[in-house]
């Protein structure tokens, strides 16, 4: 693993520690419930839940991960991420990945075979978020519309290499104090903006649909375990980019257009999100693709600017 991503972990914790937590704190207003609260930047994957604020106004957060990829091996990330809420129904959230260590491909000029390079301090698509949020007795809703601006390099895989949108449905309702099962349903031509979290060692762009089912299982001391059944189902042909020789579907180092099927996917997703102080986060989880026989392990640290309130 990079000694480059403890560093940059030990500095992010002592960031945490230093600040003045009582002064930052979030606070509901009066009377206020969190039962019917959600935080929107947890149900699309890109991270902790807390990083949108739950009252009008700014929040941030920075986060550390790291990951390893069966196919890509070893990358490190910084997770700078700004949000704001204006009500309780619509917020918006801006991300932009930096790749401390990530291995790509590169071919030499006039060579046939890719060899493989490690890059620091490269930069993936910058991804903004708009959601609104509506919450009844039936159901809490979500819709996510989304957006990427090609700042990564698409040659290397860290980037679609252009502009990519989608939106995304997100239902759940509590079965208990303790399940909640929820399903998503989403539309786009960049799968990748459905699950953010787990960083692919491909770019794939192209319409396709989005379906995810599984169960959020709340445990002690306020962490939160989810399992999800997610499928991507291309509705047209893709371009695929492979940032290293063993991405999808064999040594793909270049944009290709490619059939439908190249492009489906479907797996498993298992992640925990652990709060070990009101600004300071624990964050994991397991990625296993069905499809492409690939397994993805990560695991990161989040400082959250303003905490969300503790659940009651």
């Amino acid at each position: 693993m990079p000694q480059r991503f403890f560093a940059a972990a030990l500095y992010l914790c002592a960031f945490c520690f230093a600040s003045n937590r009582s002064s930052l704190a979030q606070a509901l207003p009066a009377g206020a419930s969190t039962a019917n609260t959600t935080s929107t930047a947890s149900t699309n994957g890109e991270g902790p839940a807390g990083i949108v604020p739950f009252t009008k106004g700014f929040n941030a957060s920075l986060g550390v991960s790291g990951q390893h990829d069966s196919a890509a091996g070893w990358s490190s990330t910084l997770n700078p991420n700004v949000a704001w809420r204006f009500d309780k129904h619509l917020s918006v959230n801006i991300s932009i990945p930096l790749f401390d260590y990530v291995v790509t491909s590169k071919t030499p000029k006039g060579a046939i075979v890719p060899v493989l390079r490690v890059q620091h301090h490269a930069l993936g698509d910058m991804i903004a978020e708009g959601d609104f949020e509506a919450h009844s007795e039936l159901f809490d809703y979500t819709l996510s519309l989304s957006a990427s601006a090609p700042t990564g390099d698409s040659n290397d895989g860290l980037g679609a290499g252009k502009f990519t949108g989608g939106f995304n449905n997100h239902f759940e309702h509590p079965l208990t104090d303790w399940l909640t099962p929820d399903l998503e349903l989403g539309l786009g031509d960049n799968p990748g903006l459905n699950n953010a979290r787990v960083r692919r060692s491909y770019a794939d762009v192209g319409l396709a649909a989005y379906f995810q089912f599984g169960f959020e299982i709340s445990l002690p001391l306020n962490a939160d375990f989810e399992t999800d059944a997610y499928e991507n189902l291309p509705l047209g042909s893709q371009t695929i980019t492979s940032s290293t020789v063993h991405g999808k579907k064999g040594q793909q180092t270049t944009a290709t257009s490619t059939p439908a099927s190249a492009g489906e996917d479907n797996g498993f997703l298992n992640t925990l999100d652990v709060p070990l102080t009101p600004h300071f986060k624990l964050s994991g989880f397991y990625n296993r693709s069905l499809r492409e026989r690939d397994d993805t392990v990560g695991f990161s640290i989040t400082y959250l600017l303003r905490a969300p309130p503790r659940p009651k």
